[in-house]
């Protein structure tokens, strides 16, 4: 990154110290390159982190998914998101892992990791589909509660896998077809970059538009017509409750309640993906009207950092909001506990025997 035979891409923005004047003598810049140094040891620990967490999340999904009497759609989407998460978790893993080794870049082989882990195509191939995936479990949500009738008439499964296989595809779609374009390998190095600067301009640009600005608009539009229609079903609900049998209000309120809980769950997982990117994503358009400076070089490892935390914060929000996830993680740390504890000093035996038969009754569920 900061000599001149290395050059390494990061989300949106490429920082370079050559060509300016006493780069390498600036404190500013050695800030930034001594950060740079930390910021790929953190970026590390994220895809640790992630991976573990977002395949603990993904067995509960598949098993809770597995247990529901009723297959519902919208978890194979949910399922769909974590393993792109998961992905990318991982792919960050290895890119880094490839990165912090460095390690001379020759023939075919050396091609393959310049493309794949040196430019991070990877990771921002199942990280661009993740907000695809996302977006088509919002556009899911908003057709069930908002045309109901027309949803549960025209929404067939084969629409929600296809639209599964999208989110892979279209991601893949938008990065390495690029990044053969741009990455070559020279003297063991690799390299990614445009003949044209103006390039970077419309890639970053392009890719503000489509994979941030346009999903914020459709979660926006989306949760908030799905919040209007959901309280006011439920205003309707209250008001007929005394007309319909005690055991049909049950079935609908439970309906009602798994609905908004998975509503819930992805309206906090879109407000952590805005949150998270907002920063990186308003860091290009400053950079895009700015002067390079030794600033920005250090103002830019904190917005890619969240970028990157971005995705091992999903598998938390399910842990914390999403039922089923709950229950199926609960039911795993229960099986993980030790099956015979002995009783505390001083304890009697009714006690202990009491303690026993309610860890028996949690293996048994």
């Amino acid at each position: 990154m900061a000599d001149e035979n290395s050059t390494e891409k990061h989300s949106n923005y490429t920082i370079k110290a050559i060509g300016i004047p006493n780069a390498f003598f600036d404190p500013a810049w050695q800030l930034a390159l001594t950060v740079e140094f930390y910021f790929k040891y953190a970026i590390l620990a994220i895809g640790i982190f992630g991976t573990m967490a977002n395949a603990m999340v993904l067995y509960a999904l598949v098993i809770h998914n597995a247990r529901e009497a009723k297959k519902r759609a919208i978890n194979l989407l949910i399922i769909n998101q974590n393993v792109l998460d998961l992905c990318c978790c991982f792919s960050l893993l290895v890119s880094v892992s490839v990165q912090i080794n460095n390690p001379s870049l020759k023939g075919a082989f050396g091609y393959f990791l310049c493309v794949f882990f040196f430019t991070d195509t990877a990771t921002y191939s199942a990280l661009y589909g993740s907000v695809i995936n996302l977006v088509g479990v919002t556009a899911e949500r908003y057709l069930k509660v908002v045309y109901p009738f027309w949803s549960k008439k025209h929404l067939k499964r084969w629409m929600i896998q296809a639209a599964m296989a999208f989110a892979w595809i279209a991601g893949i779609a938008s990065n390495f077809p690029l990044s053969f374009v741009m990455a070559r390998v020279e003297d063991g190095l690799c390299f990614s970059s445009f003949e044209s600067p103006d390039s970077y301009w419309i890639l970053g640009s392009c890719n503000l538009a489509i994979f941030f600005f346009c999903p914020l608009i459709i979660f926006i539009y989306c949760y908030v017509r799905i919040v209007v229609v959901m309280r006011r079903q439920v205003r309707v609900m209250a008001g007929h409750n005394v007309e319909g049998s005690a055991q049909m209000n049950a079935s609908q309120a439970q309906s009602k309640r798994i609905k908004w809980n998975i509503i819930k769950t992805m309206i906090i997982v879109s407000v952590a993906f805005t949150l998270c990117w907002l920063p990186n994503n308003i860091f290009f358009l400053v950079l895009t009207y700015s002067v390079q400076t030794s600033t920005l070089a250090v103002g830019y490892y904190p917005t890619v950092f969240l970028a990157y935390l971005n995705i091992c914060m999903n598998p938390f929000i399910y842990a914390l909001k999403h039922e089923g996830v709950k229950t199926q993680l609960a039911r795993m740390f229960a099986c993980l506990k030790p099956s015979h504890v002995g009783a505390a000093p001083g304890s009697s035996s009714h006690q202990a025997g009491g303690t026993q038969e309610t860890r028996t009754g949690m293996r048994q569920r």
